[in-house]
């Protein structure tokens, strides 16, 4: 019972009023006079009317043409950074992003060289924005799949795609301010270490996929990682905690935006 209470981190309100989640909720009330009180209400909204949220996100995160491109917008001059295992940084501006010849592994340089329907983005910008909470400005480090974390860089942040194989390591040489992993990758970082820890300043979120920590997991990212990091998680079509709520040792999952809640059947 105690893990399933147990409180790791609060974000102060400073925290919580720069998060784009609640930046949207505020929108929502001066624009759409749409009154949602909190996390929990925006997804059952999203799952209830689609067409509604759906609109709503088209314009908040500016899909204003469509088809597009992943890298319409010029971002800082780093735009993509491929790290591998043999200790090899490639660097791309946007420009280089599209060049023909460029080294891409072929599954990025197919999103992104294609262009993109703009209703096929809004699920993954909802996610990307709301709950990854993605800015501008963001280094989003990413071990695992590139997509749809390359999606972010619809708005305008830096895609660091690391195989190097020291995740906090990365992270520090490449001043992450979000970083993405699987849950075994992120638990096997958590321990301590002899000397020098990472200096890890910027880091703002830290996202498991393929599902949350265990709580014993989860405490140790606070104590030998970063104890006011936001630790997230996401499988599917489930989240494990938000931007807006205090991090449990032991979240409850629930429904992706646009996702249904699961429905249990009725004992016979």
């Amino acid at each position: 019972m105690r893990a399933m209470t147990e409180i790791l981190h609060t974000p102060n309100k400073e925290q919580v009023v720069t998060t784009n989640g609640w930046a949207f909720l505020h929108w929502l009330r001066v624009t759409q006079q749409s009154e949602l009180a909190d996390w929990t209400a925006l997804q059952r909204w999203s799952a209830n009317d689609p067409a509604a949220f759906a609109a709503a996100v088209t314009e908040f995160a500016g899909l204003t043409v469509s088809p597009l491109r992943l890298t319409r917008h010029a971002g800082p001059q780093e735009t993509l950074v491929l790290r591998s295992c043999h200790a090899t940084r490639l660097t791309l501006t946007r420009q280089e992003c599209l060049a023909p010849g460029t080294r891409l592994p072929s599954d990025v340089a197919t999103r992104l060289a294609r262009a993109w329907p703009r209703e096929t983005l809004i699920g993954p910008l909802a996610e990307l924005l709301l709950h990854t909470d993605v800015r501008p400005d963001d280094r989003l480090l990413v071990n695992g799949a590139a997509w749809p974390w390359l999606a972010a860089l619809l708005e305008g942040a830096t895609i660091i795609l690391d195989q190097a194989g020291d995740l906090l390591g990365s992270a520090e040489e490449e001043r992450a301010t979000i970083l993405v992993a699987p849950a075994h990758i992120v638990a096997s970082a958590a321990h301590r270490r002899p000397g020098r820890r990472h200096q890890l300043a910027g880091l703002r979120t830290i996202v498991a996929t393929g599902g949350p920590l265990s709580a014993e997991g989860r405490r140790r990212v606070y104590t030998w990682v970063k104890s006011d990091v936001m630790l997230l998680a996401r499988s599917g079509n489930t989240f494990w905690g938000n931007p807006l709520e205090p991090v449990l040792a032991q979240p409850t999952a629930t429904p992706a935006f646009l996702t249904p809640p699961a429905v249990t059947p009725a004992p016979r």
